[in-house]
């Protein structure tokens, strides 16, 4: 079979360009947040069953609970020795706050180059991209010289509580030879490219793994150690107050050199591997000042620069106070005392830190402290998970990308920032997410947005994936 080149793609890849936004269109129309849109959940499934049975898949939907959201998949078994994985989800952020947004976040609109839509970038822009890249390459060549195989889910912004209900009893489906986690794709900047090169803003970065997550809610109030209402001000010598109570037990949970308190938390911490710290030491680019810029900020946290960046932000576990709730919220004031406050918060995790274990540290560390009139739930929860930074299915992205970007330095990241259901993936497939940082595209934000000038080199570059592999 006949190999393709970039520059082949590239050209290739104008034809199919209005297929990518017809169908990001559609995707967006859903308002597919998981935490409330069950029809919108359901209605984009089938669009995506009907969507993918159209372009030849054999696809089929998992419902893995009453109460949760399906799970699309997809195979088109081409007889070929290997096998390529595209992990994506429907569904996304909320809109919040809808007067931040200038268009509608359930409309996919255009200006300044950009299509603005909420999922545009994540991950429904991605979707589209995979999707249209495969078809794109079959239909040049005739007949695919991989096999693909999709994993749509409905969850992943609430905790991917159903793939499991999906994954484990489907092991067999996901042992294939590599997969694409949310995607693999580049902003250009000016020009599309010259040639079989392509001219990028910043460094293409090869995430390797993602870190674990566990989520919870904190909560002071409802109990007789506070007031059963709102008490006024007045009697605040009197009367516990569960604002206070919550800022008092969070103090106690991290220091302001972002040190983590928890008893027994750090001595599960696997210390990061040689291999990890050394794709680190060779990590090229202004990563500080792309996130100043991208973040509006004068300084970094705790001013880090180069490698005391890096590790944190790349190897390390972290803690958030990811939002806080309690007493009066309105215009003008209200002279009372808190019955009822609530935080929510997050821990990053990395081996061998797992969210039982740091559920059962934060209850202990609580209780110790003299907090066990806190009540602690745990919402979501991911574990940590990896692919080695010297695995060949990561050496064959990074030979594909270098071939297309050079002399744009590209970085093999360890473990992205975020985190996802990839653990449910790794023991049986490495994986991998590709992309170069781009300014402004409002991921979990208002007005997030696809780059125009993304589709067609990101069309290329998937197909080369998967001629490649």
């Amino acid at each position: 079979m006949v190999a393709l080149n970039f520059s082949e793609l590239l050209k290739l890849s104008s034809q199919y360009e209005s297929t990518v936004y017809d169908i990001l269109k559609d995707l967006v129309k859903f308002p597919t947040v998981a935490y409330r849109e069950v029809t919108a959940i359901n209605d984009c499934a089938d669009y995506l069953e009907n969507l993918l049975s159209e372009y030849g898949y054999k696809v089929s939907q998992h419902p893995t609970r009453s109460d949760g959201h399906p799970v699309v998949y997809a195979e088109k078994n081409e007889d070929a020795d290997k096998t390529l994985l595209f992990y994506h989800h429907y569904d996304v952020q909320p809109e919040d706050p809808l007067d931040s947004w200038v268009s509608s976040p359930w409309e996919l609109t255009e200006r300044d180059g950009r299509l603005f839509g909420r999922g545009a970038v994540d991950n429904k822009g991605h979707i589209a991209v995979s999707l249209i890249a495969i078809k794109m390459l079959e239909d040049k060549l005739g007949s695919l010289p991989v096999n693909i195989k999709f994993v749509i889910e409905g969850e992943e912004e609430a905790g991917s509580g159903s793939l499991p209900k999906f994954a484990k009893p489907h092991s067999d489906l996901l042992k294939v030879d590599g997969c694409i986690w949310e995607g693999a794709g580049f902003h250009p900047g000016e020009g599309e490219g010259e040639g079989d090169t392509l001219k990028l803003s910043s460094p293409v970065e090869i995430w390797c793994g993602l870190k674990g997550n566990a989520y919870f809610e904190l909560k002071a109030g409802g109990s007789p150690h506070f007031p059963r209402t709102d008490v006024h001000s007045g009697s605040a010598a009197a009367s516990p107050n569960a604002a206070w109570r919550l800022v008092w037990a969070l103090n106690t949970l991290k220091d302001n050199q972002e040190n983590i308190l928890v008893e027994g938390f750090n001595e599960l911490v696997k210390p990061p591997l040689e291999e990890d710290i050394e794709a680190l030491k060779q990590y090229q680019g202004d990563l500080e000042s792309l996130l100043k810029k991208d973040y509006g900020l004068e300084n970094l946290l705790l001013n880090r620069t180069g490698l005391d960046l890096l590790i944190p932000l790349f190897l390390e576990p972290s803690f958030s106070i990811c939002g806080m709730q309690g007493g009066y919220q309105g215009p003008g004031g209200k002279t009372i005392v808190p019955a009822k406050a609530s935080v929510k918060l997050d821990f990053r995790l990395v081996p061998d830190l797992t969210v039982k274990q740091v559920e059962q540290l934060l209850r202990a560390h609580l209780t110790k402290h003299g907090f066990d009139d806190i009540e602690v739930q745990l919402q979501t929860g991911y574990e940590p998970s990896k692919t080695s930074v010297n695995h060949p299915f990561i050496r064959t992205i990074k030979e594909v990308t270098t071939e297309l970007v050079s002399p744009t330095p590209i970085n093999v990241v360890p473990f992205a920032p975020g985190s996802g259901p990839a653990y449910l993936f790794t023991p049986y497939t490495p994986l991998c997410m590709v992309f170069n940082r781009t300014e402004g595209v409002n991921g979990h934000a208002p007005n997030e947005n696809w780059p125009i000038n993304s589709t067609k080199p990101s069309l290329a570059y998937n197909a080369l994936i998967a001629q490649s592999l």
